[in-house]
């Protein structure tokens, strides 16, 4: 199905996408881990945003979200001896976000949703980039639509940029499953788009 690849190639024009960490990221891990506050503080300002949209998209709830992000640094920094920096730093870290999350949908009781919090986008802003955005965003409100686990699998994947076997270990899962949510949801929001006659990347 030709729908596919346009897809793809929209989900992965959010704002959110994995950004390039600027500062070695093992070196700060292995100084935090001898006790350095402040390195710990630049790896909170590195990932803090990444994780609150994650557990956003997860809880939706901007309150909430910001209180799991909080509790997920916390158990970071207190279980930052059991990192181990042959492993990526950011799977780890979002791994505790998302049993954070979990616990936390488990225990809270139904309050009422709040809209997705989003921040100005950075860089160029010609009107190309600014239909650009709107019509991912249009995108991911239509991937909202999926499954739980199918959207998380997305927003891994697409949104966050992790690998799948990076997307595996964050789910607790296994790259099999991972490919088997990736394919359904991509081919789910296909028939929906098509449905819808959404032109996304020149494809109807």
């Amino acid at each position: 199905m030709q729908f596919l690849p346009a897809v793809e190639s929209e989900l992965t024009k959010t704002d959110n996408v994995a950004e390039k960490v600027g500062t070695d990221v093992v070196a700060l891990v292995l100084d935090a881990q001898r006790g350095d506050v402040d390195a710990f503080g630049e790896l909170l300002g590195q990932f803090e945003r990444r994780v609150f949209h994650f557990v956003l998209r997860m809880l939706r709830n901007a309150h909430d979200a910001e209180d799991v992000t909080q509790d997920t640094f916390v158990k970071a920094w207190r279980h930052l001896a059991s990192f181990r920096p042959r492993h990526s730093f950011s799977t780890w870290l979002f791994t505790i976000a998302r049993r954070t999350a979990l616990n936390h949908i488990r225990a809270r009781r139904p309050t009422e949703e709040l809209a997705d919090h989003h921040e100005p986008s950075h860089g160029d802003s010609p009107d190309q980039t600014a239909e650009d955005r709107e019509q991912a965003e249009s995108v991911w409100e239509i991937a909202r639509r999926l499954k739980p686990d199918q959207y998380e699998v997305i927003w891994l994947r697409y949104g966050e940029g992790f690998s799948v076997d990076e997307t595996a270990r964050i789910m607790n899962t296994n790259s099999i499953r991972v490919r088997v949510l990736l394919h359904r949801a991509r081919k789910r929001m296909a028939e929906w788009l098509q449905h819808k006659n959404f032109t996304i990347g020149g494809a109807q």
